[in-house]
C-alpha cells in the first residue's frame, strides 16, 4: 500500500530553518526591555540565566519585523523625509550606550522633514496584531506599550533629540500608525538609572509574582527560573567569580583575566553559581570555590563547586544545568553510588535500564525506575 504523501513538509522546513540559525545572547542591557515590568526579568536576561531558545514561527515573526523596518524607511522617503538608517560617522546602525557600555541599544533610524515636524527625531517601527494595534490607538503608545516607550525615552535622551516618531504597522490588515512621542528627562534618567542598579545588583531582584501559574510569570520564558524548577545556565554571567567593568568589559576574578565574548559564552570548571540562582535548594554552607545547598522540598543536600572527598554529591554547574529540581533527589543518589563519573553511567543507563540497583519497595520500583530514566535522560546533558 502506498503512503499518504506527508502534508505541510514545506512549511515545517522553513520552520527548522530557522530553527537551525544560531541564538545568541545579547552582550549589553538592551533598552528594549529596561521598561519590563519585571526587574528580574531584566537581570535575568543580561545575566544570561537562560539560553535564547525561540521557536521558528517567532525567529520567523522577528524577521518579518525586520523587512518591515526598511519598507517604512522607503516610505518615509518616499514622503519627503530625510532619513539616516546609519550613522554617517560610522556606516553602521545608530547606536547608543550608557552604564560604562554595559546598557544601550540600536535605534531603526533618524529622520528629518516628516510632515508633522521639520526637526530631527528617534525614528521607532513596530510591528502589532490586531488586538495590540486597536489598543494603541485607543490608548496611546506610553499606555498600551510602555516597553516601547521607554525604549525611545532612552533613545532620544543619549542621541540628545527631544522627538521620536512611533510608526507601527498591523500585521492583520497592513494598517499604518504614526505618533509622535515628546522627551521626558524625568523619565529617561529613572529608566538609565535602574539600568545601573540592575548592572550593579550581584543577584536577581524579587520575583513580581509568588507563584510561575500567575500573570505574568505564565507568559515569561524564566518562569521555571524563578520558581524553583531549575538552576540557571552554565556561563560567566551566572557565575560568583565575574565583575562587570567600564568599557561593557567582564572580569574573572578567580582567574584575574579579562573575558572575552566567547569566553562568557563558555564558562569554565571554575564556575560557581550564584546561590540565587538555585531557587530550588538553599545554602547551608560554603568555602572557597563551592557551596553547599539544602533541596527546599527534599532536604536532600548537594554540594555546586569543587570540593574533593564532600559526603554528599558534588555537582559542577553544567550538571545543575541539566538537573531539574523535581529530579535532584535521584540525581544526587547516582552520582554518590558512581562516585561522580557521569559519562560512564550514561551509557550503562542507555544500554540497562532495568538493572540499577535500587532499594526501594516492590510497589514502588515501577515509578522509581521511571524517575532514574528521567534522571539519566538530564545527566546526559552534563557533558
Amino acid at each position: 500500500m502506498e503512503l499518504p504523501t506527508p502534508q505541510n513538509t514545506t512549511s515545517a522546513a522553513i520552520v527548522r530553518w530557522y530553527e537551525s540559525k544560531p541564538q545568541e545572547h545579547r552582550p549589553h542591557m538592551g533598552a528594549s526591555i529596561i521598561g519590563h515590568e519585571c526587574s528580574r526579568y531584566i537581570w535575568n536576561t543580561w545575566r544570561w540565566a537562560r539560553p535564547p531558545r525561540f521557536p521558528g514561527r517567532i525567529l520567523r515573526l522577528f524577521d518579518t519585523g525586520k523587512r518591515e523596518e526598511l519598507r517604512l524607511l522607503e516610505e518615509l522617503q518616499g514622503i519627503g523625509a530625510k532619513v539616516w538608517a546609519t550613522d554617517p560617522q560610522t556606516g553602521d546602525q545608530f547606536r547608543v550606550t550608557a552604564c560604562a557600555g554595559h546598557f544601550g541599544g540600536s535605534l531603526d533610524g533618524v529622520a528629518q522633514g516628516v510632515p508633522e515636524s521639520k526637526a530631527p527625531c528617534v525614528l521607532e517601527f513596530k510591528t502589532h496584531n490586531h488586538k495590540s494595534f486597536t489598543a494603541l490607538i485607543s490608548k496611546g503608545v506610553q499606555q498600551s506599550k510602555p516597553q516601547h516607550y521607554a525604549q525611545m525615552q532612552v533613545y532620544m535622551h543619549l542621541m540628545d533629540l527631544d522627538r521620536a516618531l512611533y510608526l507601527a504597522v498591523n500585521k492583520d490588515n497592513d494598517d499604518v500608525h504614526s505618533e509622535w512621542v515628546h522627551y521626558d528627562r524625568d523619565a529617561a534618567v529613572a529608566l538609565i538609572e535602574r539600568a545601573q542598579r540592575l548592572i550593579d545588583a550581584t543577584e536577581p531582584p524579587e520575583k513580581i509574582a509568588e507563584s510561575k501559574d500567575k500573570f505574568p510569570c505564565k507568559m515569561c520564558n524564566f518562569a521555571e527560573h524563578c520558581h524553583g524548577e531549575v538552576a540557571a545556565a552554565h556561563n560567566c554571567r551566572t557565575c560568583c567569580h565575574s565583575t562587570p567593568l567600564d568599557g561593557g568589559a567582564w572580569k574573572c576574578e578567580a582567574r584575574q583575566v579579562t573575558l572575552t565574548h566567547e569566553d562568557q559564552l563558555a564558562g569554565c570548571a571554575l564556575h560557581l553559581m550564584i546561590p540565587a540562582l538555585v531557587t530550588y535548594a538553599t545554602p547551608v554552607d560554603g568555602g572557597e570555590g563551592w557551596v553547599r545547598y539544602k533541596h527546599n522540598a527534599q532536604g536532600v543536600e548537594f554540594i555546586n563547586g569543587n570540593h574533593p572527598g564532600a559526603d554528599v554529591a558534588v555537582f559542577s554547574s553544567r550538571e545543575l544545568e541539566h538537573s531539574p529540581a523535581d529530579l535532584m533527589p535521584q540525581v544526587t543518589q547516582i552520582k554518590k553510588a558512581f562516585d561522580g563519573v557521569v559519562d560512564p553511567f550514561a551509557d550503562f543507563v542507555g544500554d540497562h535500564p532495568d538493572d540499577i540497583p535500587v532499594k526501594v519497595e516492590p510497589a514502588k520500583q515501577a515509578a522509581k525506575r521511571e524517575k532514574i530514566r528521567q534522571s539519566a535522560k538530564a545527566m546526559k546533558g552534563f557533558a
